[in-house]
């Protein structure tokens, strides 16, 4: 089976990218895909060289794993599911997952 792999990036690693990838996660599964989804919280430095398919961060971090990966989301309110889910969906559709 093949696997997407996701990770969330904050300045630690430990809390905000936590509850991002929890959300990032749960909004995920809502699409049902035929692969199996791995969704991983990282800090800013442990974060870069890391393979995957996609990266969801806040603003202040955005430039500088821009230059690490292709696929660079930036999320305004990680509490945001309708937020999260048109991020997770406009992702999906570029991939031609959808």
């Amino acid at each position: 089976m093949k696997t997407f792999k996701v990770i969330t990036v904050c300045g630690a690693g430990v809390g905000t990218s936590t509850l991002l990838r929890m959300n990032i996660d749960k909004t995920f599964q809502k699409f049902h895909l035929p692969m199996q989804v791995v969704v991983e919280n990282k800090g800013l430095s442990m974060s870069k060289g890391l393979m995957c398919d996609a990266v969801f961060t806040f603003e202040p971090f955005a430039d500088e794993l821009r230059s690490c990966y292709e696929e660079v989301i930036v999320i305004n309110n990680l509490m945001n599911m309708n937020e999260l889910e048109e991020k997770v969906r406009a992702l999906l559709e570029r991939k031609n997952l959808l």
